[in-house]
C-alpha cells in the first residue's frame, strides 16, 4: 500500500465559501457533493447544481483518481469532460472543474501534514494593535479598520489563535453567545461562511482564513504563506 498523501484544495467564486482542504491516501477518499441536511459529502458545497454526490477523489494502488458520479452537470479535468463511471487519473498541478469553472478543485502534494499549521515568528515582521472600545484593527500601522461588533470577535478569536484549528463551536460562542442553548435560533454553516467571508475581505491582503473539512477553521499571515513559498 502506498504512503503517499496528497493535499486537495478547494477554492469556488461562490459567495460564502471558504477556502478548504483535505487530504487523500490509500483507503481515504473524498466525496464531493450538495450541501444537505442528511449530506455525506466530505466537500459540503452550497449550491444547487451540484449534485448530491457529484464526484469522488480517492488513491488506488498510488494514483490518485477522480470519478463523476452521474452528476447532473458533470465534472471536467483541465477543461476535459468526464465520463460518469469512468476514473481519470489525476495529478497535482491540475485542476477540477464543476458547473462550467464555477467550482474549482486543485491537486498538491504535502510532504509535511504539519507544516499548514506550523506558526512562524512574525513580532518583527507584522504588527496588528486591537482596539476593542471602538472595534477597530491596525495591521502594520496602516489605515485603522472598523469592523462591526460580530466581524471584530470572529477576528479577534481567529487572531488570537494564529495558526491554530478553531472549531465552529467556538466561533457561535464568541459571536453568537445569545443564541447559544436555543433550538429556535441555531446558528447555521451558512451564517458562519458568510460572517468569515465578510472578515476576509476586510483582512484581505494580511491575513488568510482556511477551513480544514469537519474540523473548523483557521487563520495564517499572508506574510508567512509568502515566507514559505521561499524555503
Amino acid at each position: 500500500m502506498s504512503n503517499k498523501t496528497l493535499k486537495v484544495v478547494l477554492r469556488t467564486l461562490h459567495k460564502g465559501q471558504t477556502e478548504e482542504f483535505a487530504y487523500v491516501y490509500e483507503g481515504k477518499s473524498l466525496l464531493i457533493g450538495r450541501a444537505s441536511q442528511h449530506s455525506k459529502a466530505d466537500f459540503k458545497l452550497y449550491n444547487d447544481f451540484v449534485s448530491r454526490e457529484h464526484c469522488l477523489i480517492y488513491m488506488k494502488e498510488g494514483q490518485l483518481l477522480i470519478e463523476d458520479l452521474a452528476s447532473k452537470h458533470g465534472t471536467a479535468v483541465n477543461e476535459m469532460p468526464l465520463v460518469p463511471g469512468h476514473p481519470c487519473h489525476i495529478e497535482p498541478g491540475d485542476t477540477i472543474t464543476l458547473i462550467n469553472g464555477l467550482i474549482e478543485f486543485m491537486i498538491s502534494i504535502d510532504n509535511d501534514l504539519t507544516q499548514d499549521f506550523t506558526p512562524l515568528n512574525l513580532d518583527i515582521l507584522q504588527t496588528v494593535t486591537i482596539n476593542e472600545h471602538i472595534q477597530t484593527v491596525i495591521i502594520n500601522e496602516e489605515a485603522p479598520i472598523k469592523m462591526p461588533s460580530k466581524e471584530f470577535n470572529c477576528f479577534k478569536l481567529l487572531y488570537e489563535n494564529l495558526d491554530n484549528l478553531i472549531s465552529k463551536e467556538m466561533i457561535v460562542q464568541h459571536v453568537w453567545p445569545e443564541r447559544i442553548g436555543d433550538p429556535a435560533q441555531i446558528v447555521t454553516a451558512e451564517e458562519i461562511a458568510s460572517l468569515l467571508y465578510r472578515v476576509r475581505k476586510r483582512i484581505n491582503g494580511h491575513f488568510a482564513i482556511k477551513a480544514v473539512i469537519q474540523k473548523g477553521y483557521y487563520m495564517e499571515s499572508i506574510l508567512s504563506i509568502n515566507l514559505s513559498d521561499l524555503s
